[in-house]
């Protein structure tokens, strides 16, 4: 049963756990940080921009994990193929706002950057030494994040065998991007007309080992803002799932969506299996019937760490959706070539 969020109400109780779940779809609940019983080092804080363009993307992520605060820059082409990727472990900790409109700052011996928020626009600027691990080749940019006027993606998800655990999640669809990064002597644009936006907003404790799937796309259809946001993994979401379409500013909610990708085994970590194979056609079912499509995928942004106190296995797909979306109303909306991306990421932080 899909679960409103209640609007004044506090993330968590004094005693740590978590007050209510559910849905929303504007942010309205206060993450008292306060509240937190468990250890730092349980804690996860995070905030992900995406702007992708059919010829290459730019992911930017800035994130305290645990007693760490890191800076990760993924640039794809994927005209040549390829992606470069990496991170910045900054020695002092990131001081993250308690919510997604306040403004952010980093700095460390490689990197710099700022966030700065204004109305409904996020500026962007950012630089990093020797991206890729090239000596020499540098990477700075600044881009310009605009929130459209629509509903949001907002969702609390419990645990149900423990009650201090939580995932608390803001993502906005359809966002306008103008900018540029300059990497080495390319400078790569981004434009309104060419260009969608992502934000992944996030607060969490989670269980050490864990898995999820996610999914979207942002656009135009028929003159329209359209996108979607699917995904599962995280708790109990018996009374909200993260399942939303966007369409001319109006969110349309979905139960349970299933991802079939080929060879995939829920619940495996392991980096390779044998018979999986993310660059094969996905295809995405929801449970009411109102959204059935196909991902045809163009690239897999692999990559994964396999250490003695760390394990992570990432697959991000980009590629193009083709299917059918159905509104409230019962209006059947098409859509084709719809440029967007599907990931399935794992992590076991018991090692």
């Amino acid at each position: 049963m899909q679960q409103k969020l209640k609007q004044g109400v506090k993330l968590l109780r004094e005693d740590g756990t978590l007050a209510q779940a559910g849905y929303s779809n504007e942010f309205i609940v206060e993450y008292n940080r306060e509240n937190i019983r468990r250890s730092q080092s349980d804690v996860r804080e995070w905030d992900y921009h995406l702007a992708l363009e059919e010829a290459y993307a730019l992911g930017i992520s800035v994130a305290s994990v645990g007693n760490g605060s890191r800076v990760s820059l993924h640039f794809m082409d994927f005209e040549e193929g390829q992606d470069i990727c990496e991170t910045d472990f900054v020695p002092s900790p990131i001081p993250v706002p308690r919510d997604p409109f306040g403004d952010v700052s980093f700095r460390s011996s490689r990197s710099e950057g700022t966030y700065i928020r204004k109305g409904n626009t996020t500026f962007i600027r950012l630089s990093m030494k020797d991206f890729g691990g090239v000596k020499g080749r540098n990477i700075s940019g600044l881009l310009q994040f605009t929130v459209p006027k629509t509903d949001k993606m907002v969702l609390v998800v419990p645990y149900e065998d423990d009650p201090e655990l939580f995932y608390y999640n803001y993502k906005v669809n359809c966002m306008s991007v103008v900018g540029f990064v300059e990497i080495g002597e390319r400078i790569f644009r981004f434009t309104e007309d060419n260009c969608s936006g992502t934000n992944d907003w996030g607060r969490g404790i989670w269980k050490p080992v864990n898995q999820w799937y996610w999914a979207s796309a942002s656009g135009r259809l028929g003159g329209e803002l359209f996108g979607f946001n699917v995904g599962h993994g995280f708790g109990d979401t018996s009374r909200a799932t993260e399942n939303m379409i966007f369409y001319g500013g109006v969110c349309h909610k979905l139960e349970e969506v299933t991802f079939h990708i080929p060879g995939d085994r829920i619940g495996d970590l392991k980096l390779i299996l044998p018979d999986e194979n993310y660059l094969k056609p996905w295809t995405f079912v929801s449970g009411d019937g109102r959204l059935d499509m196909e991902f045809i995928p163009l690239y897999d942004r692999q990559s994964g760490v396999q250490g003695e106190e760390y394990f992570s296995m990432q697959h991000q797909v980009f590629g193009h959706f083709n299917g059918k979306a159905v509104l409230d109303d019962g209006t059947v909306l098409e859509f084709h070539d719809f440029l967007g991306f599907a990931e399935k990421v794992g992590n076991d932080w018991r090692r």
